[in-house]
């Protein structure tokens, strides 16, 4: 069976013109070229759809609210800030005198605001009356570099977004086998490099081409059979040909990375080791998941506050009832408190075997509600998906059909 992992955010596009990389026995060091994601959407399969970042709504400024000799009315204020550079650049909205929509940035309260050029048409998360649309260049400070991003605007929600404009791609000999690469940050940070303590709280990611087909997999949402993953959190080791691998290093334009053997065999990533993991009980028993083999293991990561994690658990009752009479583990790891959790689950009833998350469970599975994972009876990760779609409890029942037939 081929393996498959699925990501919560689809991701961008990617580029026509590829770059060589250089492999030594030791590192794959891969030229990676600058794209724009809107001209290459023909390289991603299913559709595109970028995670978003936010701003903080801001108050008053009265001293930049005269500009080019024109009062902006029903304005809204929003600084932007990222998590690798001091750049805040504030964003103001509003209509001139003649009630058409506007746009200002300010590198700080005291800089003169610049004109912004407005563009109205829908987006993922906003209607098309509503959207407003413009690209902004943020400049380097500290050491993210000068970026582009492109702002989605709502007076109406009192929201301006924004989401990285390009993305990265090349090409490398990997093994015996040479694959198309792409790279993408998350939209709280303006450089490809990431700091050690953030790994976990990103949206950064490697893609590869796995099969060779001239497109990358973005979701496997709407898929019908059982596909290889090709989107790999950048922190994560991945295999190839059965080789593992680690993205070793990537500059802090993305123009370059490299990409090393790896040694690891354990990890929450597919078909490697599940990392151990014990867990208690409501009634204060434990499960040690390294003692759960020989068997499937379907693990569902979710919280009370979740509305997805609720959505889907009647779904996952009948999976519960599905297999009653077959040798399959389902555990529900939920991160709460004892305290919320036994009232939530009278008026929910959740037949998974149901247990407490504690720190180290946090740190294995992330802060993304709900996640998925199915480990094999060799208590290898044979899926992990994240996040909700009408078709996630179809795909697990496939996954643990294929995994019993292996037995």
């Amino acid at each position: 069976m081929k393996l498959i992992k699925s990501a919560i955010i689809p991701i961008a596009t990617v580029a026509t013109a590829f770059s060589c990389g250089i492999a030594s026995a030791e590192s794959i060091t891969v030229k990676m070229e600058s794209v724009r994601e809107d001209s290459v959407e023909h390289l991603f399969q299913p559709g595109l759809m970028r995670a978003l970042g936010g701003s903080q709504s801001v108050e008053g400024l009265p001293e930049i609210q005269p500009v080019a000799e024109l009062e902006i009315h029903e304005s809204l204020h929003a600084r932007l800030s990222f998590d690798d550079s001091s750049a805040e650049p504030i964003i103001i909205v509003g209509q001139d005198n003649d009630g058409q929509d506007i746009a200002f940035v300010v590198a700080d309260s005291t800089a003169q605001p610049q004109q912004l050029h407005l563009i109205k048409g829908s987006f993922d998360y906003v209607p098309a009356d509503d959207a407003l649309r413009v690209e902004l260049t943020v400049p380097p400070a500290g050491q993210a570099p000068e970026s582009k991003i492109e702002l989605f605007i709502s007076r109406e929600r009192n929201d301006v977004l924004h989401r990285p404009l390009g993305l990265r791609l090349g090409k490398a000999t990997i093994g015996d086998r040479r694959y198309a690469l792409a790279i993408m940050r998350s939209p709280g940070f303006l450089a490809y490099t990431l700091p050690a303590d953030s790994l976990d709280l990103t949206l950064h990611q490697l893609m590869i081409d796995r099969d060779g087909d001239g497109v990358f997999l973005t979701s496997l949402y709407g898929q019908t059979e059982v596909l290889e993953d090709e989107a790999f959190w950048v922190n994560e080791p991945f295999l190839i040909d059965g080789q593992a691998y680690k993205l070793a290093h990537v500059s802090a334009t993305g123009d370059q990375l490299v990409i090393e053997p790896s040694d690891q065999t354990v990890a929450l990533a597919v078909g490697f080791e599940m990392p151990n993991v014990t867990v208690a009980r409501l009634d204060s028993t434990t499960i040690d998941l390294s003692t759960l083999r020989g068997r499937p293991v379907v693990i569902n990561w979710w919280q009370t506050f979740c509305p997805p994690c609720i959505t889907e658990i009647p779904e996952l009752n009948e999976l519960v009832e599905k297999y009653a009479d077959r040798d399959v583990k389902f555990l529900a790891i939920a991160n709460n408190e004892m305290a919320e959790l036994t009232p939530f689950l009278e008026k929910h009833p959740f037949t998974f075997d149901i247990a407490l998350a504690d720190d180290e469970a946090v740190h294995v599975f992330g802060q993304g509600y709900p996640r998925h994972v199915i480990i094999d009876g060799d208590g290898k990760v044979a899926y992990d998906i994240h996040g909700y779609s009408p078709d996630t409890t179809d795909r697990i029942d496939m996954v643990i059909g294929s995994l019993l037939n292996e037995l």
